[in-house]
């Protein structure tokens, strides 16, 4: 059974403290071992020059528990306001890990915690964290209390929808009659259909609440308890994981997973996050350390990225875009010509990093075609270890061959440069010595191709699955010169670079180059959904303008192309991208997460550490002196990963490769931590190896 159950109210002075008291006392006497607890009490009443926290004592006493009360009831004050706003007045600062700790001691002390919250989910606790995300943060469901008088449906509904927003589970609905005045017949059945919740029953008015027996014996006849605890045992971790994960193994097909060792193995689900945690289904907590694939940017729940999603969602969630235009896309367009490389005009929405790319190479094929429709460029140039999707024109000029060899007979022509990987330099040079010869083969590949390469695709700045690998300042501003001298488009992949990951908006904006052709995606809507665009200059786009005869349409498109939801998501990121100064706090925490990492080359198998704004790659070896690589059958970095999981932190390394890619909402002591957890792991496990 869980271990926690939250109370909470549809207003101020509904008889939360009641309900709470009785619940604990009920349960007591079925022979539980009850905590109680009180966060932050307000209207507290001196007592010999002692604020005495009366709420907290009553519950105390109807749990008849020995708890210190410091435990129960961290923080109490004079003035009947908020928490917040009465912390204020006397010059506190609420802490809530201080709160979180007191809550995780009373839950190893007792079988469960009957947590009293004040006034209703959205008074606040701290400036930025209220009572509903304090619940959230508990990962405790909720009881509603509300009242039976007239108004109840809709401050009832309210609540309960509100605890939906919030994510909470709601165990029930308790109707308190806290004062005498008759009240019409309420609806439960109305109310049970309308918010999904469980009423437990209605507690008429008791004129002596002070007798505790009789109290009690009210509540125990009032309340459902039988159902209270049955809702409390179907929230239960133990009996949630082994369901999730049996049919887990049942029906689903992971990507990029050997399945045969998953079904074997044991299976972490997710169920909720907060800021750059994630909580799986046990109640169990991990830093997410490569921001949930390289995407999440204001962290997980952020309230107003919820919001904006919300507030698109009650006005239409989807409408074509296939003769059609809509509001949000037009904003998030014109946005993205604002923000991006100057010279890139034009933006065609998709679905995904893949789809993006896929986009911008039939665009490049196409242009050439609509040009010159007896053009010979039907060939691509790529870089070596290069990845930019699974759709096949994106695999085609994917350089993995572990990911893509064996689909080559399917794949488009392409030719390969090498790649600026500088700590194995495949061209046997090193740098700045070699003034960034790898460069001179873009020159010597295009010569020889003279007239036949539509388009040269590059990942700038950093080649982020090939292992992070990180090009050489001026590699990016050459490639793009030398696609000029040959009169060849050039497409960047800035779909996991993008929008500030490497310390720039996007990592073209290093070397000031605009591409003829910009795919992006995963961080554009903060990480909350699907959606991809794919810019092109107006040149690009001229060239596709004609009569419908001339067939110069560009035939492409999906079904949820400019989803409303998730460009009105793009459009709030983007907001905030100014409002928080997002690219400024990835400056600050990048040094801050370069210092970090130094002491990682006291590790005798830390070959080299690569890093770009919150990204950041650290190659394990066998060998530091000769850089010899583990046999990949020894699985280092797989094993690393574990390591980091079991002590709390998600990383998903490449090979020996281990990356760390953070959200730029984790803070600096978060950040800290995950260096320290993945320092430690590595550590552990190179010393077995």
């Amino acid at each position: 059974m869980t271990k926690g159950l939250f109370i909470s109210g549809v207003d101020t002075g509904v008889g939360k403290t009641v309900v709470a008291g009785g619940i604990a006392a009920v349960l007591r006497k079925r022979g539980m071992s009850v905590g109680v607890m009180k966060p932050a009490e307000s209207g507290a009443k001196p007592v010999g020059g002692k604020l005495v926290p009366q709420d907290a004592l009553f519950l105390k006493k109807m749990a008849q528990c020995d708890d210190p009360i410091e435990l129960i009831n961290p923080y109490c004050f004079k003035k009947p306001l908020s928490p917040y706003h009465a912390a204020i007045k006397e010059g506190v600062e609420i802490d809530i890990d201080k709160i979180l700790a007191a809550y995780r001691e009373l839950a190893a002390r007792h079988d469960i915690v009957i947590v009293e919250g004040a006034g209703g989910l959205f008074a606040p606790l701290t400036k930025d964290i209220h009572m509903g995300d304090l619940a959230s943060l508990l990962n405790i469901p909720l009881i509603i209390v509300s009242h039976p008088y007239l108004g109840t449906i809709n401050h009832t509904l309210l609540t309960a929808e509100a605890a939906d927003t919030l994510g909470l589970k709601i165990a029930g609905i308790v109707f308190n009659q806290f004062k005498k005045n008759k009240f019409p017949e309420p609806d439960f059945d109305f109310i049970h259909e309308k918010s999904g919740s469980h009423v437990l029953g209605l507690i008429e008015y008791l004129e002596n609440m002070a007798d505790s027996k009789k109290l009690i014996s009210h509540i125990k006849s009032s309340i459902d308890i039988d159902l209270l605890l049955e809702r409390l045992k179907s929230f239960s971790p133990e009996s949630k994981h082994d369901d999730y994960e049996k049919r887990d193994k049942e029906f689903v097909w992971h990507p990029f997973t050997q399945m045969k060792e998953w079904l074997a193995g044991p299976v972490v689900t997710i169920d909720s996050g907060r800021g750059a945690l994630v909580r799986d289904i046990e109640g169990k907590e991990y830093l997410d350390a490569f921001s949930s694939y390289w995407c999440n940017v204001h962290g997980h729940r952020d309230l107003r990225m919820n919001k904006s999603m919300r507030k698109q969602l009650n006005k239409i969630a989807h409408s074509t875009f296939l003769g059609l235009s809509n509001t949000v896309a037009v904003d998030l367009a014109e946005k993205l010509v604002s923000i991006t490389p100057a010279g890139l005009e034009k933006v065609f929405y998709s679905d995904d990093g893949s789809t993006a790319i896929e986009v911008g190479l039939k665009m490049a094929f196409q242009y050439w075609r609509n040009i010159d429709p007896k053009s010979k460029r039907t060939k691509f140039l790529a870089v070596d270890n290069a990845y930019h999707g699974d759709t096949v024109g994106s695999m085609s000029v994917g350089g993995s061959n572990v990911f893509f060899g064996k689909f080559r007979d399917m794949f488009m022509d392409v030719e390969f440069t090498p790649a600026p990987y500088c700590y194995r330099c495949p061209i046997g040079k090193t740098y700045p010595q070699c003034s960034i010869a790898c460069a001179d083969i873009i020159d010597e590949k295009l010569k020889a191709n003279e007239g036949q390469v539509a388009a040269m695709i590059i990942e700038p700045l950093v080649q982020c699955p090939a292992g992070i690998i990180t090009a050489p300042h001026g590699y990016l501003k050459r490639a793009s010169e030398l696609c000029a001298k040959h009169d060849v488009l050039l497409i960047a992949d800035e779909v996991a670079v993008g929008f500030g990951r490497t310390g720039k908006m996007f990592a073209c904006d290093h070397e000031g180059v605009t591409p003829d052709i910009m795919a992006v995606s995963k961080s554009i809507t903060g990480g909350m959904l699907p959606l991809a665009a794919t810019l092109a200059t107006q040149k690009v786009f001229d060239a596709f303008l004609g009569e419908r005869h001339e067939g110069k349409t560009f035939y492409h498109g999906h079904t949820y192309t400019a989803n409303q939801l998730g460009c009105a998501v793009a459009v709030e990121n983007l907001k905030l991208y100014e409002e928080r100064n997002i690219i400024g706090q990835i400056q600050e925490k990048g040094a801050a997460l370069s210092d970090m990492l130094v002491r990682y080359e006291d590790l005798e198998n830390v070959g080299n550490i690569r890093q770009r704004g919150l990204i950041a790659g650290v190659e394990l070896v066998k060998n530091r002196d000769t850089k010899e690589p583990y046999a990949s059958a020894s699985r280092v970095g797989a094993k690393v990963a574990s390591e980091a999981m079991s002590k709390g932190l998600l990383i998903r390394p490449l090979g020996d490769i281990l990356v760390l890619f953070l959200a730029p909402a984790a803070s600096v002591e978060q950040i800290g931590k995950m260096t320290d957890i993945l320092y430690e792991s590595i550590n552990a496990v190179t010393e077995r190896a």
